[in-house]
């Protein structure tokens, strides 16, 4: 069975397994909090264990002897996971640049003194200038812009949107983890749930990017994005078994894929 077909019946049990119980809800709510704010960390080069992250996460930018910046950035993340929460809410407010250029000033302020503004020279992340100009760059993110308000939601349209924002590269810095929080947010808006990059794939996510922007190749990109789908749907899936065992006996718990048991969560 394909990795599609994978990912299609995972969602169809998902669905049926909601409204999941409100312990499920708990439990991956604080795993891609933190899952999801380590891997922008990872992504722009910070320096934080999880254990430092958590403590951010819970009482803002604290630590001694640990770079502010890196803080500041985990603590912005927190209000642009609930952006992206509000923005699931609002079924009528279209995807467009506004909403990437919104993500950008939440994630850099107070870091960025043109957070939320693209840039005007070469991004962090291109130094050999292999990026549209600034000019060109703004004329791609327009017709970005139009092309979101015509898609579906859904997991295609997640992985395209994540590849065109990073081919665009719109700002100075945060391209890769404003591209995550785009394609995470049109995946949380078709009721899956966002895909989590761990350290140890972080070379491959770089691999394939890379091999996207130069060769022109995006096949293993949407593969790799795909595949971390298809492990945040068995991660949503194995919470809801667990926290449905806890309530009734074990007999009784359908909500299984594969003998493992969310998206949008809840």
């Amino acid at each position: 069975m394909g990795l599609l077909d994978d990912i299609t019946r995972k969602k169809r049990a998902l669905d049926a397994a909601r409204p999941l119980p409100p312990a499920a809800v708990r439990e991956l709510a604080n795993l891609f909090e933190l899952e999801l704010t380590t891997a922008c960390l990872a992504l722009e080069g910070g320096l934080l264990e999880p254990e430092e992250i958590l403590e951010v996460l819970a009482k803002g930018v604290v630590l001694r002897n640990r770079p502010q910046k890196d803080q500041l950035l985990a603590a912005n993340h927190l209000q642009a996971l609930e952006l992206t929460a509000r923005l699931c809410e609002q079924a009528a407010t279209v995807v467009t640049e506004r909403t990437v250029m919104a993500f950008h000033k939440v994630l850099y302020a107070g870091i960025d003194p043109v957070a939320g503004r693209y840039r005007d020279g070469i991004p962090d992340d291109a130094a050999d200038g292999s990026v549209p100009d600034p000019a060109k760059a703004r004329v791609s993110m327009s017709a970005l812009s139009g092309w979101l308000r015509r898609v579906e939601m859904g997991h295609e349209t997640a992985v395209e949107a994540h590849y065109r924002l990073l081919m665009v590269r719109p700002f100075e810095q945060g391209n890769m983890a404003v591209a995550m929080l785009l394609g995470n947010l049109i995946l949380n808006r078709a009721g899956y749930p966002p895909v989590i990059l761990r350290d140890e794939l972080l070379d491959t996510y770089f691999e394939v990017v890379d091999r996207a922007r130069t060769v022109g190749d995006k096949g293993p990109f949407r593969d790799f994005l795909l595949g971390l789908l298809n492990e945040s749907l068995d991660l949503c899936l194995q919470a809801a078994a667990r926290a449905a065992a806890a309530r009734q006996p074990a007999e009784a718990v359908t909500v299984t894929v594969d003998g493992a048991p969310p998206g949008r969560m809840g």
